[in-house]
């Protein structure tokens, strides 16, 4: 399992000013982050609606894209966003959210490489992994045979998993089938331990082991916690560790702040720290000392709020006075929401203690894999605030 090198994670952990960013990056760097070169547009023209390929065309960014580095090089797939234009997340748009399958890859220089690569289906919200086999791709959600949109069809769940390699030789992107997960699932989190990879999501646990894939995956006991998705996970010093997440429950939407670590030597959970604020859909970069936590969402009475306008707005006729009415208070809410939680936290696995530790340096993000670059933590791209995205890439260090 690849951790931060000593000196990026005391830099995030002090968030002091590093070296300068690598090639193609903004020569601008705040508190150690420098941005790298923005993720290209899409390529794909599949719809009408969408405007591939005309001069104003842009990257919008991409939530749950997959992401991860191989033969040293930054391999980012798939995403969802709302691409048309002026028709956002929650105004009347043809298509729904966008699920893509364009694969994009960034050289060790910091710049994009020209490339063709595209997945077999559309593909959002997996857990991933980087490794020395490649990119782990665990479930998530989309559509067979490409991009599509949630409008058209319904979103399907995946229970594939696969590993995505760049081969520098061929200069193409390989994919590799693995054991299927046992049941279809998105927004899983993961992490590697002694070579097995565990990946948590609901009230499910399971493991494989990369050294004997065929053995396939088992199920192993569960955290001594409620079940939740859209957690935060990771490794760190031979613990999975299981942070944060939300549930819908029988009275209403809970955001948790309890975290928990598993030892498989042990086979065996223990809670830990409660973190100061839930960090739903943030992520978990492991570390010397512990982990570094940023991104994600805290804000209980406004997610509650949204829930409950979309509750009162479905129960109307669609287009109706009262069904506007409702729709219009989710947008007023959507237009005004002010961003994730911009704090950075560090773990202290030692003392078992959070600390918060500096500020993101962009509108914080959520739903976006937690990347380490030769031991730098990279963020790519992510949603920073409902149906909006960012097409940001930072690297720290």
């Amino acid at each position: 399992m690849v951790e931060l090198s000593r000196r990026a994670f005391a830099t995030m952990a002090s968030l002091l000013p590093l070296t300068p960013g690598i090639a193609a990056a903004d020569p601008a760097s705040r508190d150690g982050w420098t941005r790298l070169a923005p993720l290209p547009p899409n390529p794909t023209a599949w719809h009408p609606a969408i405007p591939v390929g005309t001069p104003h065309w842009r990257q919008l960014g991409l939530a749950g894209p997959l992401a991860g580095v191989h033969a040293g090089h930054l391999i980012v797939a798939g995403g969802a966003n709302f691409p048309e234009p002026a028709k956002t997340a929650n105004r009347r748009n043809e298509l729904g959210k966008v699920y893509w399958n364009d694969v994009f890859v960034m050289a060790p220089n910091g710049s994009w490489l020209p490339t063709t690569f595209s997945l077999p289906n559309s593909l959002a919200y997996s857990a991933c992994l980087s490794t020395g086999r490649g990119v782990l791709v665990i479930g998530g959600e989309g559509f067979l045979g490409g991009p599509s949109g949630s409008a058209l069809a319904p979103v399907r769940k995946f229970a594939e998993v696969f590993s995505l390699r760049y081969n520098p030789q061929r200069r193409a992107i390989e994919q590799e089938q693995l054991p299927p997960l046992p049941r279809a699932m998105s927004y899983g989190v993961a992490g590697i331990v002694d070579d097995v990879v565990h990946v948590a999501e609901g009230a499910d646990f399971y493991a494989l082991d990369l050294a004997r894939p065929g053995d396939g995956w088992r199920r192993l006991p569960t955290w001594p916690g409620d079940p939740r998705s859209v957690a935060v996970g990771g490794a760190h010093d031979g613990r999975f560790y299981l942070l944060s997440g939300r549930a819908q429950t029988s009275t209403g939407w809970q955001f948790y702040r309890d975290a928990y670590a598993y030892s498989p030597r042990q086979r065996s959970w223990r809670r830990i720290a409660d973190l100061p604020w839930c960090v739903t859909a943030g992520m978990a970069f492991p570390g010397e000392d512990g982990l570094l936590v940023l991104g994600g969402d805290r804000d209980l009475a406004r997610w509650n709020l949204i829930q409950h306008q979309t509750a009162l707005r479905d129960r109307e006729p669609k287009d109706s006075p009262r069904w506007h009415e409702h729709n219009d208070v989710i947008t007023w809410i959507h237009d005004h929401h002010t961003g994730f939680t911009p704090e950075v936290l560090h773990y202290d696995a030692a003392r078992n203690s959070w600390r918060a530790k500096g500020h993101f340096p962009g509108p914080p993000p959520a739903t976006t894999p937690a990347v380490l670059w030769n031991g730098h933590p990279v963020v790519v791209s992510g949603e920073i605030r409902p149906g909006v995205r960012t097409p940001a890439v930072w690297r720290l260090g």
